[in-house]
């Protein structure tokens, strides 16, 4: 049983006889409520644990946080009561790279690993990076560029002020996060990794995919959807498959 509850994570489906947990770290400016539908496509023994940052949905009284390693720390004290059957990390663009941090994190708490961890979207967190920043751009440009790079945002969305301003702090605070993260040299993880992107990301491509593997002395898979950076709109039931087909195996693995 689970001693405490955590407003980090929001939403999704905890069962006392879940064989495995599916840790769900969101896009750049988005929140958990996007994994609520998950609960209809994945095995009823597999929990569902969307991760909800502070600055966004139930949360976004609170001040969202600008660091990717702090928001890893934090999130391994977080989770810590819900580490105790296997886990999986799975984490979309902005979300890959604190998936990553916290697979980091937790291995120097001596947790035991998580069973995979999926990187979706994503450059392999030591490569450099070439595009100019945006989080301190105004508004108005701001919003062009972040549209224009990463076509993630509907105009009805984007012309409905009064919304925008809800969702501005917590997407300039992940993009300063993005931007002025800062990659340090460790060992491989003992995690298999897998590595998910569009054939038509302007942001990732297959070769910024592929690095991934570096990280990772378990084994490594890499397949490439049709798509661009939001490629899993029409390929979700293929990541569903993924997961699920691990979850056989997870009895043996901790």
């Amino acid at each position: 049983m689970i001693a405490k509850t955590t407003p980090w994570i929001f939403g999704g489906r905890l069962n006392s006889n879940a064989r495995c947990r599916l840790f769900c770290l969101p896009h750049s400016g988005s929140g958990a409520a996007q994994f609520s539908p998950w609960q209809k496509f994945l095995p009823p023994d597999l929990d569902i644990c969307p991760i909800q940052l502070p600055g966004r949905e139930n949360r976004f009284r609170e001040a969202p946080l600008t660091q990717i390693h702090r928001i890893a720390e934090i999130l391994a004290a977080e989770l810590k009561p819900y580490l105790d059957r296997p886990y999986i990390l799975y984490g979309y663009s902005f979300g890959a790279l604190i998936a990553f941090e916290l697979a980091r994190q937790l291995r120097r708490q001596k947790i035991a690993p998580a069973v995979s961890l999926y990187v979706l979207a994503r450059p392999a967190a030591h490569l450099a990076q070439t595009r100019y920043p945006l989080h301190q751009l105004p508004d108005d440009r701001f919003l062009v560029e972040l549209t224009r790079r990463f076509n993630g945002m509907s105009p009805a969305i984007l012309q409905d002020q009064e919304l925008m301003k809800l969702l501005l702090p917590a997407l300039r605070a992940d993009l300063a996060a993005l931007e002025t993260y800062v990659y340090q040299e460790e060992e491989p993880l003992d995690i298999s990794i897998r590595a998910f992107g569009g054939t038509f990301d302007a942001t990732t491509t297959e070769d910024d995919l592929r690095a991934w593997r570096l990280h990772t002395k378990s084994s490594f898979e890499l397949q490439m959807f049709q798509g661009d950076h939001f490629f899993i709109r029409n390929n979700q039931l293929s990541v569903f498959q993924s997961i699920s087909a691990q979850i056989p195996e997870l009895s043996c693995r901790h």
